[in-house]
């Protein structure tokens, strides 16, 4: 018999992009929808008969989705991928560093515009494929997402676009064993203008890439390279209790403010989202029964002319990235 919770996810820096790397970091993920596509085209027409014709195969995609809950000792890995430039400072010898994530402004590198990955994702099965894991190198990170909500860890979302699969032997996996522990909902605190809040109760913040896997006439089927197809883009989303004019107020004038997201674990492990440029797209305010009133808004996050960025995502860990 397969079942998931035998399988493990693997993850490794590749220093050529598509060349593939062995595991160096392992996720206890929830799950993974990370499937291999295979494009088709029409080579005929008109054919004589009333019958569906024959075609050929055409590109070959490897895309999907990783979701996992954020750990500081292998979240840096995603989003290093994500979002590209990573600046190191040490806080405490030997132990804690600060890795400090912001948005690359390259627009393609040379065959990959971010930091390449190999994912290994062992599918556990019965008989002669028991031992044997899907391997898919050149993966980039198109898109994270980092959800937080009462009675939940800090629940991440990785898009991957990668340019091949193999087959190879599965690895061991060893998953961390930090005091750190996961990110959750109870060491994490909003603050709106660096002030704390608390009517928020949920918190969703999303970086995306727009990256596109593309092909070339270079006798393959894979893709050959990935571009961007825009911008990155920064969005929040949420849910907070309708207690006052603030906020609403905010949207109507369309006033930018600063979000940040502070989670900080033991051992002075620690994860800050800072967003210092947002302003509310939709805000919703309507009864829809007689239940509590709370708002579901979302938001988008512009580019900070002091800070650089339109986000900077701070690790403090163990490990950099």
């Amino acid at each position: 018999m397969s079942i998931g919770i035998q399988g493990h996810i693997g993850i490794g820096k590749e220093t050529v992009w598509g060349t593939a790397v062995a595991a160096s970091s392992y996720l206890e993920a929830f799950s993974e929808s990370l499937v291999t596509n295979i494009e088709r085209f029409d080579i005929i027409n008109i054919t004589g008969f009333m019958r569906d014709p024959d075609d050929k195969t055409g590109i070959t995609r490897h895309v999907g989705d990783i979701v996992f809950p954020a750990h500081p000792e292998n979240l840096g890995h995603l989003l290093n991928g994500c979002l590209g430039v990573n600046s190191i400072t040490t806080v405490l010898s030997g132990f804690l560093h600060t890795n400090d994530f912001t948005p690359s402004q390259s627009v393609t590198g040379s065959l990959s515009p971010l930091p390449a990955y190999t994912f290994e994702i062992f599918r556990p099965t019965a008989g002669v494929d028991a031992s044997s894991s899907f391997q898919y190198a050149g993966g980039q990170v198109s898109g994270i997402t980092m959800a937080i909500a009462p009675n939940q860890d800090m629940r991440v979302t990785a898009s991957v676009v990668a340019k091949t699969r193999a087959g190879i032997t599965k690895t061991t996996p060893s998953f961390p064993g930090s005091p750190a522990g996961f990110l959750g909902f109870d060491v994490a605190s909003l603050a709106i203008d660096d002030a704390a809040v608390t009517r928020y109760e949920a918190l969703t913040i999303s970086i995306q890439n727009q990256l596109e896997g593309i092909a070339a006439l270079n006798a393959s089927s894979e893709i050959a390279k990935i571009r961007r197809t825009g911008p990155p883009q920064v969005r929040l989303n949420g849910t907070l209790e309708f207690q006052d004019f603030t906020e609403f107020d905010r949207f109507i004038n369309q006033s930018e403010h600063r979000f940040t997201l502070n989670l900080f674990n033991a051992a002075s492990h620690n994860l800050l989202i800072d967003v210092p440029r947002a302003v509310f797209s939709t805000f919703p305010v309507n009864i829809p029964g007689r239940e509590r009133l709370t708002v579901d808004f979302e938001a988008i996050g512009r580019y900070h002319t002091g800070s650089g960025n339109a986000i900077k995502v701070s690790l403090t860990s163990v490990n950099t990235f």
